[in-house]
């Protein structure tokens, strides 16, 4: 298998990594590819010498020329169309709205998408309908989902449910939320991610954009995605049947047991990294959502009904109210507030093509920028 990683240097593309190294002789790396020329992305091309190594950051002469020999260094789209027309499967792990055009690009291909960012699955929701035989899930929570309804009729599913670990805040109360701090915020219970999902999964948006994803991913209506607080975050997915029996999703909380999923697919792998036994996974818990400390969650499902150009404001406006929370410039309740407020002046029509969906984006950043400047200028 010729095997591309977008977005090699972040977590997602890390881990992939390391699987890619304990399957080297069924995998053939063709690229990998991040925003900056880094010391990071020169290491990886140092130890495992993929064909074509990609930045969009002009790489010191130095760095150039320490290449390995056997790496061919390319700049920007240019790389990405490189490493897209040579490879099978596509990992798509480029964080945030960054990952949108990549995606675009392979499903345009007519390669397999491993689709692991967010924005690019809900922003290209209509495409990805249209290619879905050509996308497989890398989120733990849409993995298991993938699997769980391969293994039933359709006709015999009630509700699917996404769960939530409830993030830092989860027992707190929505008038201590008022005063957390951004390094409060950014301590996840169980996942290390960057600030932004960091910050997403602390208001719930995440798990918001995630019922999004799992509408457009199993064509599902949002009224059969339920999500629940389950802090322990071993159960990735669950599926209710119409005779009231739940079928579950159950691992360790580990992305290399999706993502080797997602690689080998239909074919199921020995994993070859630490195991756990099914007592280590005790206990289970599940809790409501309380959605009037969390209502980003609404606010996504609000902007799924409305659907079109709705959903890429509502990536953007999401991209910059967190951008001012990790400034310290807005508190955290003012987060959902600020998505909230711009997705109530929406004027702007709806997409129709890839540049389309990335303005609506860009628009959403901004009106959440003028809605905070209007609003600093009102204080001084």
């Amino acid at each position: 298998m010729k095997l591309g990683i977008l977005g090699s240097t972040g977590s997602v593309g890390t881990q992939t990594l390391e699987v890619y190294e304990k399957f080297k002789d069924e995998i053939e790396l063709i690229g990998i590819l991040a925003n900056r020329a880094s010391e990071k992305l020169f290491s990886q091309a140092i130890k495992y010498k993929p064909k074509f190594v990609v930045s969009y950051e002009e790489p010191t002469k130095e760095w150039l020329e320490s290449l390995p020999k056997e790496c061919k260094y390319l700049k920007g789209d240019e790389g990405l169309k490189a490493i897209i027309e040579e490879s099978e499967r596509l990992m798509n792990a480029v964080s945030g709205i960054y990952g949108i055009k990549p995606a675009y690009e392979v499903l345009k291909s007519g390669k397999v998408l491993l689709a692991s960012n967010k924005e690019s699955i809900i922003c290209l929701g209509e495409l990805i309908r249209e290619h879905r035989d050509k996308v497989i899930p890398v989120d733990s929570e849409h993995n298991a989902l993938f699997q769980l309804l391969n293994a039933i009729e359709r006709k015999e599913l009630k509700y699917v449910y996404l769960t939530a670990s409830g993030g830092p805040f989860k027992d707190k109360s929505l008038e201590e939320l008022k005063n957390v701090s951004v390094e409060e915020a950014l301590k996840h219970p169980r996942w290390n991610m960057g600030a932004k999902i960091t910050v997403d999964s602390a208001t719930l948006m995440n798990k918001g954009f995630e019922m999004l994803e799992a509408s457009y991913l199993f064509d599902l209506p949002l009224e059969l995605i339920k999500v629940v607080i389950h802090p322990q975050s071993v159960v990735h997915g669950i599926v209710e049947l119409i005779d009231n029996s739940f079928l579950m999703h159950t691992s360790q909380t580990d992305m290399k047991i999706p993502i080797l999923y997602a690689l080998f697919y239909p074919e199921r792998k020995d994993y070859p990294f630490k195991k756990v036994s099914l007592l280590e996974l005790s206990p289970i818990t599940f809790e409501k959502v309380d959605t009037n400390k969390f209502k980003a969650l609404d606010l996504a499902k609000w902007a799924g009904f409305m659907g079109g150009v709705y959903i890429p404001v509502l990536v953007g406006a999401d991209e910059e109210a967190v951008k001012l929370f990790l400034e310290e410039k807005i508190s955290f309740l003012d987060i959902a507030d600020l998505i909230e407020e711009a997705l109530s002046e929406v004027n702007i029509k709806d997409p129709e093509n890839v540049e389309e969906i990335l303005e609506a984006v860009e628009w959403g950043r901004q009106k959440v920028r003028e809605i905070y400047e209007k609003k600093l200028a009102g204080k001084r």
